[in-house]
């Protein structure tokens, strides 16, 4: 087992040194597009290694007299393949590998009687086939491959990377348990004909000279400590053993990490060909958020926080919709930070220029109005030109000033912002944003540079919860950067920790902002967990239903105690939805509703011709209200109540003007009647009209916020119904004070 991990870890580190040192694209998305398949076989087809194979196996053991004899036979049968005429005759021309079987003439000399090419010399010259068309040759399987790939989107190459590799082992009908947790499986698992098509393609791809260093390696023996390599044979034999068996994460992790070394030798340079690498955000045009009348929130019906992130290449998209009802939280993928800390939209424009034209940040009102809150999430990549932590240090300085104009920033118009005063509204505090998420892949994990931003963390947390006391800063990270350093092997039997970077459970827990401290005694943990405002968001890979079990396990691994229960309460889980799978969506959601206390989906979109229901087609925020709830007993009637009407939520703040207003006007007429002698006698003559004056209208107005409005309806009942109360004993006393002056009681005389 523990030889099994090194391994996978020493090849997720190679994963992460080629996409460290690869050229970095801080917003690239990366999607297989069907004009990039057509190019595919286009291109690819005329490298067809398969029939030119099959010609050239004819001429195995075939006697010919003369090289010159051979070649011209060999170039009738291939005029037909001229791409590969320039290595054929090279290579029966001159090589070693052409057999040649001489006698001596008379004269002392050795002439050339027969010449042939043996199995192993035309093994040679496919190899050289292979590797002089440079691995661009068409083949079956990675077609296949390549089809099922697409239409999905990507937010980075290494989700991309692993959901490949993922979706192999599904077609090859590895560890079925696995494939069958997935949707997809009936669709593209493969016959007999393509998996062998599969296993021909791992023999003509590996290279000779890697078989033949292999070989010599089972000879003399491997170094110490070093595995033997396998051979093409050998790696086909360990995939048949997995094919249409259950595997436990040990036999898992074993098959993953073959197909992931065949797929990188054999499919991934076609796959990253036919990966299109696109940015595509309108920057004259504001973001629009279509709601499809769904209504507000009913965030108090769901099991925690529900996250769902907006990717910007759907803005302006009047196809898609956005369910409100499923969230507490959406997040804007993405701004990115250039070299020097500033922000800017996808496009490259300067954010702060984009937000601030007029209307262009009216989407996050319209989040806000639904009752859900905005967050941002900034990405970053590059870190190279930071040479030293000065640099670094300057950059996070000027992120910080750049973050906190972004979400500081006023959000309402003016005369929405005296509406909430005077309506005393709490859920809308009218900022441009109610939190921020950091993506930075790549971060160095030296000690001084993780210092350097825990530091710049903190800071600007305390910076951002200065002017909204609910501002949220949030982590996100994808699972395995989480999980890859947990292991560290010296050998089999012994394990050291050395978790370094700001990517690790630990050191999240570290910059978790906590309550202030009382007389130097630091906040209990119920305290700490009530007032979380930082979250770590989790990406997991496929298959979800592995990853889900292997993050707990991580964190298991990582905490104990109070800090694993804060982190897990911190912690949200994100599925990258292919919007395929939507029976494993509602599996994953339920699992997620057992363990977590959040969980994001990504993208967070409903198509306009989508089915309202959790199946084939379906809308995201359905699964989410019937598979992330609380228990019916646990939900209010006021929730059900502002499901079934969304229209009061929607536009809670007219009814909470209103209701400011009536009890205005009731104090008012409450004065009249004790300051005016006018108002008194009218209202002593009509006492039925004054009583239904002042109690009829703001009963119906707090019965109304009681029921449909989110923030009134959390308040505790004696806070929500004091002042109808107050009211009520007010006119009880005006009554008793009516009713004592008009009757004619004995009095008593006083000498």
């Amino acid at each position: 087992m523990m030889r099994i991990i090194r391994n996978l870890v020493r090849s997720l580190a190679v994963v992460f040194a080629v996409a460290a040192h690869a050229e970095i694209c801080e917003l690239c998305t990366y999607e297989v597009t069907a004009d990039n398949i057509v190019k595919y076989v286009e291109e690819s087809k005329k490298n067809d290694t398969t029939e030119i194979f099959e010609i050239l196996n004819k001429y195995i053991d075939w006697r010919s007299n003369t090289r010159e004899e051979l070649l011209a036979l060999v170039a009738n049968d291939i005029h037909d393949y001229p791409q590969f005429s320039r290595t054929i005759n090279n290579f029966i021309s001159g090589d070693a590998a052409v057999i040649e079987m001489k006698r001596s003439s008379v004269w002392g000399d050795s002439l050339i009687e027969k010449i042939w090419i043996d199995s192993i010399g035309m093994s040679k010259l496919k190899q050289k086939i292979v590797q002089d068309i440079n691995d661009d040759s068409f083949s079956t399987p990675t077609l296949n491959l390549l089809t099922s790939l697409q239409g999905i989107r990507f937010i980075d190459s290494l989700p991309a990377r692993h959901y490949a590799v993922s979706l192999l082992a599904l077609s090859l009908g590895i560890c079925i348990d696995t494939a069958n947790a997935i949707d997809l499986f009936d669709s593209v698992v493969w016959g007999n004909k393509e998996i062998d098509a599969f296993y021909d393609l791992i023999k003509q791809k590996l290279p000779m000279q890697e078989q033949e260093q292999q070989n010599k390696a089972g000879k003399s023996g491997a170094k110490r400590n070093e595995p033997r390599k396998l051979t093409p044979d050998e790696r086909i034999k360990i995939l048949k053993w997995y094919q249409g068996h259950s595997c436990s994460d040990e036999r898992w992790y074993r098959a993953f990490t073959l197909l992931d070394t065949l797929y990188m030798k054999m499919q991934e340079r076609s796959v990253n060909k036919a990966m299109q690498i696109e940015i595509a955000f309108d920057d004259s045009k504001p973001i629009v958020w279509n709601d499809n009348g769904c209504g507000c929130s009913l965030q108090d019906q769901l099991n925690g926080e529900v996250i769902g992130i907006y990717p910007y290449w759907l803005a302006g998209d009047t196809t898609k919709w956005i369910d409100f009802s499923a969230l507490t939280r959406i997040s804007f993928f993405s701004l990115y930070a250039d070299a020097e800390g500033l922000l800017h939209m996808p496009s490259g424009m300067p954010a702060l220029a984009y937000l601030n034209k007029k209307g262009f940040s009216n989407f996050v009102a319209t989040a806000h109005r639904h009752y859900v809150k905005m967050d941002w999430i900034v990405t970053k990549s590059n870190w190279s030109t930071y040479k030293t932590p000065e640099q670094l240090a300057t950059f996070f300085s000027t992120l910080s000033n750049e973050i906190d104009s972004l979400v500081s920033e006023k959000n309402n118009s003016l005369f929405q912002r005296i509406v909430n005063h005077l309506s005393f509204s709490g859920d809308d505090n009218g900022f441009r944003g109610d939190g921020v998420t950091l993506y930075f892949k790549n971060y160095p994990t030296d000690s001084a540079s993780t210092a350097i931003f825990n530091e710049f963390f903190k800071n600007l947390h305390k910076r951002m919860r200065a002017k909204n006391l609910d501002a949220q800063l949030n982590m996100m990270a994808d699972r395995i950067e989480l999980s890859k350093d947990i292991y560290s092997f010296r050998n089999d039997s012994i394990t050291t920790d050395i978790s370094r970077g700001i990517y690790t459970y630990k050191n999240f827990r570290k910059i978790i902002t906590e309550p202030e401290s009382v007389n130097g005694v630091k906040p209990p943990i119920e305290e700490i967990i009530d007032s979380l405002s930082n979250r770590l968001l989790v990406i997991n890979e496929e298959p979800f239903s592995r990853s889900n079990r292997l993050l707990h396990n991580d964190l298991s691994l990582r905490l104990k105690g109070d800090d694993r229960h804060i982190v897990r309460k911190a912690l949200a889980p994100v599925i990258w939805l292919n919007r395929i799978q939507w029976d494993q969506l509602s599996d994953d959601i339920s699992y997620y509703n057992d363990t977590y206390y959040g969980m994001g989906i990504a993208p967070f979109f409903t198509d306009m011709d989508a089915a309202n229901l959790c199946g084939s087609s379906g809308n995201i925020g359905t699964c989410i209200n019937k598979f992330y709830k609380k228990d019916d007993i646990d939900i209010t009637f006021n929730s059900q109540v502002r499901e079934a009407v969304p229209f009061f939520c929607m536009y809670r703040w007219i009814f909470r003007l209103l209701n400011t207003l009536v009890y205005a006007i009731v104090i008012m007429l409450l004065l009249a009647y004790f300051i005016s002698c006018t108002a008194s006698a009218f209202f002593d003559k009509h006492l039925a009209l004054f009583v239904g004056v002042v109690i009829l209208p703001p009963a119906l107005t707090t019965t109304i916020l009681m029921f449909f409005d989110p923030v009134t309806a959390t308040l505790s009942s004696a806070i929500r119904f004091l002042p109808i109360v107050i009211l009520l004993l007010s006119v009880i006393a005006v009554s008793l004070l009516k009713v004592y002056q008009s009757t004619d009681l004995p009095k008593r005389n006083i000498k």
